[in-house]
């Protein structure tokens, strides 16, 4: 009875292990499989999007984010709007664009219209 617990559990967790084995891949992988690339060309946006504000119409909340980035050994300043129906969408993009800007410089919503 032992032994054959045994094997099942041996089974379970090379079962286990081999479909965790195609995530990882490299060291690196698991190194920075959590964050994501702070280049020019990966900062998010909002220009043409429905979050664009030359294409924004009625009122609802502007947001505005800047500062300064860091990407190992570049640093470079940017700075992005978008403009939102409620305050909760306005609020949520500012979060998400605090966790891209290492150095925040300006990081608010404003009531807006267009």
């Amino acid at each position: 009875m032992k032994a054959r617990l045994r094997v099942v559990a041996t089974l379970s967790a090379a079962l286990l292990m081999a479909g965790c084995q195609s995530q990882f891949q490299q060291p690196s992988d698991l190194l920075f499989a959590p964050t994501f690339s702070k280049t020019r060309q990966n900062i998010p946006y909002t220009y043409n999007t429905p979050y664009d504000c030359r294409t924004f119409t009625g009122s609802g909340w502007k947001g505005i984010a800047s500062g300064k980035v860091n990407n190992f050994d570049q640093t470079y300043l940017i700075s992005q709007a978008g403009c939102f129906k409620t305050q909760q969408e306005c609020e949520a993009w500012i979060f998400y664009m605090r966790g891209y800007i290492d150095i925040p410089r300006f990081m608010r919503c404003n009531t807006y219209t267009a």
